[in-house]
């Protein structure tokens, strides 16, 4: 009888096998090497029960996880989506400061143009101004719509403002006609110039209102109520359009929403088909449907009970929760096929499942746990980004990741020995196994299997015969990522966002064209108290200058960036004080005839002093609305933010400014250009820190430095590829594809630890690095194969949705993938052989 003494064999952490083990290996052996023994063999004796408490405990962890879903599911129903734009930077950071204090003395955020088409808008009996009016009376109708300016009301300010000449021509009994279309009123054309690009289009049918929102009562509430009806209303007008920074932000959360549900729906398939296929298993294919999910519950519950929200970008959830869960499962199926292929001699399928998830589960669960830890670890990266929406993403998924791997433990072992009958492999697993009555614990082998190990052992021996070639190839690619990704551009034109053919992408285009520019932000300046007419020679100074700026453009033949328009009162005065009977008129009592004519929009235009504020009296402040081109160069947009800034100050003394705090310039055209900049500049930042802290990680799980930084080494270089591609060809990055590189290192590496956990295992017992390389090729190649198919698959769900941001990361992440399957089948390998010299 063959000796039965049991070879000692690495473990990681340090420890030996249970007792429980030791005997079970025992006991298998003898029935291996002593087949008429096997009868003799009770049972009981050789399940592997007493060996491992998460299987001997299974139904306990069971119970406590079905308790914690029970508890967790309507908690889970909870978890709100911020809508908010500013929250997505830190409260501290100075774009946001400057917004929140416009936004505090004015209330203009929610701002938006609902346009329409008339060819007859300037017609001289007046119906183009009259039909103007009644399109706004519907908008003021809606709730939540605070109020619209429009042509009529600039042409009752027009009558207000004409006074006692028009009142007499009445009781003369002259004909009363709109003061806008009257050929021979001159103060009426002056204002309908100064208005156009804002009220109606200089050379088209177009016609704008203003409409401004009623403030938000709470952080929670959001917009979306009013701008549904403002929708529904533009579609019933002719060429009617809706745009607006608030209408586009709101435009990318319902996109999120929408693919929220969708893209987890269309990963839970397509991965649990690639499970039925790959394996010919409805048992795992439900594992880990099952796991995902209750994964997926937990975490909303517990984001909930934080007091957290989705963002921008959290529509990615539950795809990347699934591809962690099925790419941290196939690892455990392939050791578990391996057990239970070579415990064929057991003729008891539930005991045979049951050695197979022992054996399995002592061997993988330290790889399991420190892969699920490095993923966590890149997506907690993230946490360094200053924009909100990307440092709560990474800390959602870090938490996910835990969860996911409670998941794993508690629910796994109930699940995969839970007797189902013939499901999953069904005869042809029975068949070919030569299984007993229950053929559904048995996974099937991957189809085309034996030509993909011939494959590897291919790709093995020739990395290993070229090993310095192989790692020269790499090192220039990692040049060529340094140098490229160090090119990279920034997409601030958050209109990109969408697809092209988007009802918003083509309505944005129209006012972008026709209107003079979608770009809307705003100036705010101390204003005097009483009004004088230098301090508004003092602003239209302010004004002329600000149009004086220009930006030229990086490209070739194009544009300059420059501001299209300065609006503020001091314009629609400049113009009242052409008329010399509005000239002998007080100021104050010109404004406030405007105000009269104007109602509660002037107050976004003049704010009144503020007495007893937290930080002192603050004076009266005056607003300049801008208007600039939104589809131009993130650099050019940069550019003219800054300059606009830097005029600003100049003038902020002459304006009677005394502190800081009395002039801004902000709104979303500013936060949306800063948004994705804070983004790409502070990758690099999560990109180091998961650097570090993955390779902390890995020495510690690998025990080598040595052996950490080869794993590394194929996570990190397909990240920088990728980059430095995008770099190199020019494509900028928005806010998806600023993501990729941390997130991407903290995936791909999960593969390079199984590899390098496998080759140790075989050093360690005694194997040569060629015999130790070929079993790790063999047995995790496989793994590494299905599992990167998993993700590629995972992350090529989010192409499908609208959102590109969210088609960005996917599309990217998933070549960074690819790239990672050939660093861990052909790099690593290479790096092992040439630095791995020590005797078996």
């Amino acid at each position: 009888m063959p000796s039965l003494r049991r070879r000692r064999t690495w473990d990681p952490s340090g420890q030996r096998g249970s007792d429980g083990l030791a005997r079970c290996e025992r006991l298998l052996r003898i029935q291996a090497h002593c087949p008429g023994l096997a009868r003799a063999v009770p049972p009981h004796l050789v399940s592997t029960d007493a060996g491992n408490p998460m299987i001997r405990y299974r139904w306990l962890w069971f119970a406590i996880a079905s308790l914690m879903l029970a508890v967790a599911w309507p908690i889970s129903e909870r978890l709100p989506l911020d809508r908010s734009l500013e929250r997505m930077f830190p409260a501290d950071d100075p774009n946001r400061l400057e917004f929140e204090r416009i936004e505090e003395r004015f209330g203009v955020s929610q701002f938006l143009v609902f346009a329409y088409r008339d060819p007859e808008l300037w017609s001289s009996d007046g119906s183009g101004i009259d039909r103007a009016m009644q399109w706004r009376k519907k908008i003021e109708g809606i709730p939540g719509v605070s109020y619209a300016l429009d042509l009529s009301r600039v042409d009752e300010m027009l009558t207000t403002l004409r006074g006692p000449a028009g009142f007499l021509g009445a009781l003369t009994g002259a004909q009363s006609k709109r003061p806008l279309v009257d050929s021979n009123n001159t103060l009426a054309s002056r204002y309908r110039e100064l208005f156009t690009g804002q009220t109606h289009a200089a050379q088209s049918d177009l016609v704008a209102i203003g409409v401004q929102l009623a403030p938000l009562d709470a952080p929670n509430d959001d917009s979306s109520t009013p701008l549904l009806a403002l929708r529904q209303l533009a579609q019933s007008a002719p060429g009617g359009l809706l745009v607006g920074h608030v209408a586009m932000v709101d435009e990318g959360f319902r996109e999120i929403e929408r693919d929220g549900n969708r893209l987890g729906i269309y990963s839970t398939v397509s991965l649990s088909l690639l499970m039925l296929v790959g394996f010919r298993s409805i048992r795992w294919a439900l594992i880990v449907v099952v796991v995902v999910q209750w994964s997926l519950v937990l975490t909303r519950a517990v984001l909930v009970l934080l007091n957290w929200e989705l963002t921008m970008v959290s529509s990615m959830l539950s795809s990347i929760v699934m591809v962690v869960g099925v790419a941290t499962a196939l690892h455990w199926m392939f050791g578990y096929q391996k057990e239970y292929a070579s415990n064929a001699h057991v003729s008891d399928p539930s005991l045979r499942a049951r050695i197979a998830l022992e054996a399995s589960m002592t061997r993988l669960w330290q790889p399991i746990v420190w892969a699920v830890v490095t993923d966590a670890i890149g997506f907690a990266s993230l946490a360094l980004s200053r924009v909100g929406p990307v440092q709560d993403y990474g800390s959602m998924m870090a938490i996910a990741c835990g969860i996911v791997l409670l998941g794993i433990f508690a629910l796994v072992p109930t699940l995969a020995l839970l007797p189902l009958g013939r499901l999953g492999s069904g005869g042809m697993g029975s068949a070919g196994l030569g299984l007993g009555k229950d053929s559904s614990y048995a996974l099937g082998t991957v189809p085309g299997e034996a030509g993909i190990q011939l494959a590897l052992r291919q790709i093995l021996g020739t990395v290993t015969r070229h090993r310095f070639l192989v790692i020269a190839a790499a090192a220039l690619l990692l040049l060529f990522g340094s140098l490229g990704s160090s090119r990279l551009k920034v997409e601030t034109d958050f209109l990109k966002n969408f697809q092209s053919n988007s009802p918003i992408a083509q309505a944005y285009r129209a006012v972008e064209t026709e209107l003079g520019g979608a770009g809307v932000w705003d100036v705010m300046i101390p204003a005097p108290m009483p009004m004088t007419e230098e301090y508004f020679d003092r602003v239209l100074a302010l004004e002329k200058e600000l149009l004086a700026i220009e930006v030229a453009s990086q490209e070739p033949g194009a544009e300059p960036l420059k501001l299209t328009s300065a609006l503020s009162l001091a314009d629609t005065d400049r113009v009242a004080r052409t008329a010399a009977v509005l000239r002998m008129i007080p100021i104050e009592a010109r404004l406030l005839g405007m105000q009269q004519s104007m109602g509660s929009f002037f107050g976004t235009l003049l704010s009144p002093p503020q007495r007893g504020s937290i930080d002192g009296d603050r004076p009266r402040a005056l607003r300049l609305m801008l208007r600039s081109r939104e589809r131009s160069e993130s650099e050019q947009k940069t550019e003219l933010i800054a300059r606009v800034r830097q005029v600003v100050q100049k003038h902020r003394e002459g304006l009677g400014s005394v502190r800081t705090e009395d002039t801004a310039v902000a709104g979303y055209y500013v936060l949306l250009t800063k948004l994705v900049e804070h983004v790409v500049a502070d990758q690099w930042k999560s990109f180091l820190a998961a650097a570090l802290g993955i390779g902390i990680a890995m020495t510690i799980a690998l025990r080598s430095v040595k052996f950490a930084l080869v794993a590394l080494v194929p996570a990190v270089l397909p990240s920088l590829v990728v980059l430095g591609i995008l770099g190199t060809l020019g494509v900028r990055m928005n806010l998806g594809a600023a993501m990729i590189a941390a997130v991407s290192m903290g995936l791909g590496v999960d593969s390079s630890l199984h590899y390098l956990f496998r080759y140790r295992q075989e050093r360690a017992a005694g194997s040569s690095l060629e015999q130790a390389l070929a079993s790790s090729q063999s047995e995790t190649g496989m793994a590494v194969l299905m599992a990167t198919m998993a993700l590629v698959i995972g992350f090529g769900s989010m192409a499908v949705s609208d959102f590109l941001p969210t088609v960005a990361f996917g599309s990217l992440a998933a070549w960074t993938m690819l790239g990672g399957l050939l660093g861990n089948l052909c790099l690593l390998p290479a790096l092992v052989t040439w630095l791995d010299t020590k005797p078996s």
